[in-house]
C-alpha cells in the first residue's frame, strides 16, 4: 500500500455487522451496517471480487492486439485489452499468462507488472494487476466455449486515437493504455 501525507482527520467507518446477499459464480454482494466517523450509522452494499489481470500484448513497440467482443451487460461491442478473473489463490503473473494463451492465443517471452489499480472503489472491492506481454509468439487460443472474440492488431497510436474518439471506452484498457503512455 502507498505511503500517504498523514491528514488530520481519520474518516475510517467501522463494520457493525454483515450480510452476504448474494453469492454467484462471479459476485458476492454483502451489505454492511458501518458506524460513521461522527457516530451515526449507514449502510454500505458492496461486491467482493477475487481480483483480475488484465495484459498489454505487444506485436512490436508501436503495435498491440486487442480484442473484439460483444459484453451482454450493456449490449454492444468493445475493443480491449485481454483480461479475466483471477482463480483463488492464482498469482496474478500466472493469471495474466493464462488469459493472454486462452484468448489471444499468443504466449509472450518477456512479462512485466505494470501497475495495480482499485477498479471500483466506491462499490467493489476488485483489483486489476496490469502486466505488458512482450516477445510475442501465436499458439493456438483455448477459448471457454462460451468465448467468442475476434483478435485484432491495432497501432498503439491508432489505440490512443480511439480512447480519445471514444471507440474505447472500457475503463480496464482505457487505464492500462492510458499508464503505458504515461509510465510504461
Amino acid at each position: 500500500m502507498a505511503d500517504f501525507p498523514k491528514l488530520p482527520h481519520d474518516f475510517t467507518e467501522h463494520t457493525l455487522s454483515s450480510e452476504q446477499i448474494f453469492k454467484g459464480v462471479l459476485l458476492d454482494v454483502r451489505r454492511d451496517m458501518v458506524r460513521l466517523p461522527n457516530g451515526k450509522t449507514a449502510t454500505r452494499e458492496f461486491i467482493i471480487h477475487n481480483g483480475a489481470t488484465a495484459v498489454i500484448p505487444l506485436l512490436d513497440k508501436e503495435t498491440i492486439i486487442m480484442e473484439y467482443q460483444f459484453r451482454y451487460p450493456n449490449h454492444q461491442h468493445y475493443y480491449e485489452i485481454p483480461a479475466g478473473k483471477l482463480e483463488v489463490g492464482e498469482p496474478a503473473l500466472e493469471s495474466a499468462q493464462r488469459e493472454l494463451l486462452e484468448e489471444t492465443g499468443y504466449v509472450a517471452a518477456n512479462w512485466r507488472h505494470l501497475t495495480t489499480l482499485d477498479m471500483c472503489i466506491s462499490y467493489s472491492t476488485e483489483q486489476i494487476a496490469f502486466f505488458v506481454a512482450e516477445g510475442l509468439t501465436f499458439d493456438a487460443h483455448k477459448r471457454d466455449e462460451e468465448e467468442f472474440l475476434e483478435t485484432v492488431p491495432v497501432p498503439l497510436k491508432q489505440a490512443y486515437q480511439w480512447i480519445e474518439n471514444g471507440v474505447i471506452n472500457d475503463t480496464k484498457t482505457v487505464a492500462g493504455l492510458l499508464w503505458l503512455k504515461a509510465f510504461g
